[in-house]
């Protein structure tokens, strides 16, 4: 199948980033920003483009065109998406739908970027794209929606399923420890929850160079992970490590902490469709993580 051919003006992409102040938009901004005579980045403000209003929206696109959207926002909040099902469903779900009723109107590429909480993690082995999915809470069941709105118009683009995005913005999981330890001096952290911790440097650069690649076809699910797996336990010891922070780090399970949503225990993303697809092999989360502490990639 031929490529979807992308409309280059003055030598560059028009590319639209929504959600650019989060933690895989930001990643994004910083790497596309770097080469400006190859990507023309827009990245509105809320205060510019509320995407909550979802006709405010409709009409930004009838003033902009870009070649490439990017849709980085979402109701990431999983205990609050329990409480919060209109605006969730809102973000994770109507939103992307009329995302890509526009992708397929105006011809632009649609990226999205979807989630491994679609899973109920009680397959025991590696999720492929094609494994059956089964949400156990409600922000995975507004993703899982969002997926299939997308996946069923006539757009295209790459729908990236990632896990355990992680960043130095302050909702990251590291800050996150990393400030409750200098309140407590002690750390608690599950260690029945496996799954991949996923920089959002990585998913960034591998983000890049499915753009630059020029995969698109038609709209199509690709998971987007490094290799190998581990706890939240198992991670929060790996990164201390690396930091040389000496920490006494206790394992507890799921039922120990107070969670309104319900979490897969075990969730493994395959990611070698896309592997395949960018003819590269992506790294073990230890060396994305080392890599990511180092210098920011």
């Amino acid at each position: 199948m031929k490529k979807a051919q992308l409309k280059i003006k003055k030598n560059s992409l028009k590319i639209l980033i929504l959600g650019s102040s989060g933690q895989i938009g930001f990643s994004l901004k910083k790497i596309l920003s770097g080469n400006k005579k190859k990507y023309q980045i827009t990245c509105p403000k809320r205060k510019d483009l509320d995407l909550t209003n979802l006709k405010n929206l409709r009409n930004y696109f009838t003033k902009n065109n870009f070649d490439i959207v990017i849709n980085c926002v979402a109701y990431t909040r999983v205990d609050d998406a329990e409480l919060n099902k209109i605006e969730a469903n809102k973000l994770n779900s109507k939103m992307p739908l009329l995302l890509a009723k526009i992708a397929q109107k105006k011809k632009f590429i649609l990226i999205h970027y979807s989630t491994d909480y679609v899973f109920d993690g009680k397959l025991k082995k590696n999720y492929c794209e094609k494994s059956k999915t089964n949400p156990l809470n409600i922000y995975g069941l507004t993703k899982l929606k969002g997926d299939l709105n997308i996946l069923n118009q006539n757009c295209k683009g790459v729908i990236l399923r990632v896990s355990w995005v992680y960043s130095d913005k302050p909702q990251s999981f590291l800050n996150k420890i990393e400030k409750t330890l200098l309140n407590t001096k002690k750390l608690s952290i599950v260690n029945n929850q496996i799954g991949t911790p996923t920089s959002s440097n990585f998913i960034a650069d591998i983000t890049k160079k499915i753009i630059d690649e020029n995969i698109f076809t038609k709209m199509t699910l690709y998971n987007l992970s490094p290799r190998g797996k581990c706890s939240w336990y198992d991670f929060a010891k790996e990164y201390f490590l690396n930091k040389n922070i000496k920490v006494d780090i206790k394992p507890i399970k799921s039922k120990n902490i107070l969670q309104k949503a319900t979490r897969p225990y075990f969730v493994n993303l395959n990611s070698s469709k896309l592997e395949n697809k960018l003819q590269i092999n992506f790294n073990n989360w230890k060396i994305v993580l080392k890599s990511f502490l180092n210098n920011g990639k």
